[in-house]
């Protein structure tokens, strides 16, 4: 592989990686356990030895140095080439398979991590619950307090409604829009989309989440000025409970979903919460 391409493949691996603790578990970057490197030459080149030899099964193993100098390597002849750059540089070493890594600071000390590999789709676990989110993240000066009155009581309802539906829906996400200017200039809310895998950047990698149904709502702003808080939840939660109409037309496309019991079930699950839908007139 060309080395700039390696190294360039090899760094976007890492933000990808999962990292050993000193319990061997798997934990993110923040909690990953660093092996400090013996300060004398021999002692240190013997502990690194060693390493590499017990985590690396495969004979030959890419050593990432610079986008100018990234190769493979034969094990038993990485460790003459690794101690030229220790202490001096980060550097990489990683598997064939890109799934298992090590990567050294700049002072030496090293860690170990895998990545696992992320398929492009898969098929919904049968029996597996749908995770539903329902979401007032975005607000403005105006609504601010519409979204604290509904943020605990929406990830309530969420959590009820989180039950096995049949189909191939994992997550099923539902935002709620309360910055009128931004649904002025769209023009309307995010219809219904059904996306195999979606990938969202988090603190420390990539998350992914698979056979995601997603769309937003918006409310009548000019209604939701006038009501007074005891009556917010009630039409937010009739504003959703209305919207999941577009679950039945689209069956299709998720596959078997049952969208008639969770419509149902919404509305046990608002009584629950002491919240009344109401239906239009």
């Amino acid at each position: 592989m060309d080395p700039k391409k390696l190294h360039r493949k090899f760094y976007s691996t890492v933000k990808l990686a999962f990292w050993l603790n000193s319990k061997s578990e798997l934990v993110d970057e923040s909690d990953a356990q660093y092996f400090q490197s013996y300060w004398e030459k021999d002692l240190r080149k013997e502990f690194i030895r060693k390493n590499i030899f017990e985590y690396f099964s495969e004979e030959e193993i890419y050593l990432i140095v610079t986008s100018g100098n990234s190769t493979l390597f034969r094990k038993i002849h990485l460790l003459d080439e690794i101690v030229k750059f220790i202490g001096k540089k980060e550097i990489g070493l990683i598997n064939i398979e890109f799934n298992k890594l090590m990567f050294f600071n700049k002072s030496g000390a090293f860690k170990k991590g895998v990545c696992p590999k992320y398929p492009k789709s898969r098929k919904r676990k049968s029996g597996s619950d749908l995770k539903v989110a329902l979401l007032a993240n975005t607000m403005d000066i105006n609504t601010e307090r519409i979204a604290t009155i509904v943020h605990d009581p929406l990830k309530l309802l969420s959590q009820k409604m989180s039950n096995n539906y049949g189909g191939n829906m994992e997550h099923l996400w539902i935002d709620l829009e309360l910055i009128e200017m931004a649904v002025m200039n769209k023009k309307n809310t995010w219809p219904f989309r059904f996306q195999k895998r979606v990938s969202i950047s988090g603190f420390y990698r990539k998350e992914y989440y698979y056979n995601v149904g997603h769309y937003s709502v918006a409310p009548d702003f000019e209604k939701l000025k006038l009501l007074q808080d005891e009556s917010i939840l009630n039409y937010v939660f009739s504003l959703i409970y209305e919207s999941t109409q577009v679950l039945i037309s689209k069956n299709k496309i998720i596959d078997g979903f049952n969208a008639e019991q969770f419509r149902s079930d919404f509305i046990d699950a608002c009584d629950d919460l002491g919240c009344k839908i109401i239906f239009p007139e």
